[in-house]
């Protein structure tokens, strides 16, 4: 039965990175230019412990984060990566001075070196509790000392997790997780919270979702 699930689960990661793959100009399109999160990046950017930070983005899509990080500090080392390879060229394409890398958050053991930063905004909401887990435990390991973590998600029931549709009608499965959840995990990996942001986030449908950001530094 284990395995079944793990086919599955599998196969629901599969559609999702197709689909992220196949819209990546429509969400580029829509969230380049998106203000909502802006006091979270400043907060972050302001935790750093040097001007000169090096940062590691797990998910960065068509690097909107990226892009709102280097107009507040220029002098960052960025290397941003993501599961889709055309999120990547748009990265670049939007960020020209980063380095960049197609990378799978859940194969993070491939990264050797240590970071000031890692930004991962809304990654987890599309890794299962036990892969979202281990991504949380991979970059404490990946941070250096005082080292922030940047991590944004939608607070929920994880047994409301599911399939979502778009416009354009492909799919991506979403799983909800719980901030005291998250935050235990991180804290017990050496990480104390520095921020909670609660940030309502107007669909298209006119109802609105309560997105979380967590900011932490590890100890």
């Amino acid at each position: 039965m284990e395995n079944v699930y793990f086919y599955e689960m599998e196969e629901w990661y599969s559609e999702t990175h197709k689909t992220w793959n196949k819209v990546a100009q429509r969400y580029e399109e829509k969230f380049m230019d998106l203000e909502l999160y802006n006091d979270s990046y400043q907060r972050f950017c302001d935790e750093l412990s040097r001007p000169d930070a090096s940062l590691l983005e797990i998910g960065c899509g068509p690097g909107n984060i990226t892009r709102q990080l280097l107009k507040r500090n220029p002098k960052l080392n960025i290397l941003a990566t993501d599961v889709s390879k055309n999120m990547i060229d748009l990265a670049k394409k939007n960020n020209p001075g980063i380095e960049v890398q197609v990378l799978d958050g859940r194969n993070l053991k491939s990264i050797k070196n240590k970071f000031d930063g890692i930004i991962s905004g809304f990654t987890i909401p599309y890794l299962s509790k036990s892969d979202s887990q281990k991504l949380l435990r991979d970059c404490t390991r990946l941070l250096n000392e005082e080292g922030v973590l940047y991590l944004s998600f939608v607070d929920g029931d994880y047994g409301q997790s599911g399939f979502v549709s778009g416009s354009s009608g492909d799919r991506t499965y979403f799983y909800y997780h719980q901030l005291e959840t998250i935050k235990q995990t991180l804290e017990e990996n050496n990480m104390n919270t520095v921020e909670v942001f609660k940030k309502a986030y107007q669909r298209s449908d006119e109802n609105a979702e309560w997105h979380t950001i967590l900011i932490l530094k590890k100890i």
